[in-house]
């Protein structure tokens, strides 16, 4: 299943590491160029900015 984060909307980047301590993966960093969501290469976790 995946897991979506709600990031605040002022966000502009962002850094995922899989979040299982050890167990994850390598930090990678992710704008979002003026988006709203991200997607994570590794996890696919998503990252949504929150409704102002």
């Amino acid at each position: 299943m995946e897991e979506i984060e709600k990031v605040p909307a002022n966000t502009e980047t962002i850094c995922c590491d899989g979040g299982q301590d050890g167990l994850g993966h390598p930090a990678v960093y992710y704008s979002f160029d003026n988006q709203d969501k991200v997607i994570c290469g590794y996890c696919d976790k998503i990252y949504i900015k929150k409704e102002e």
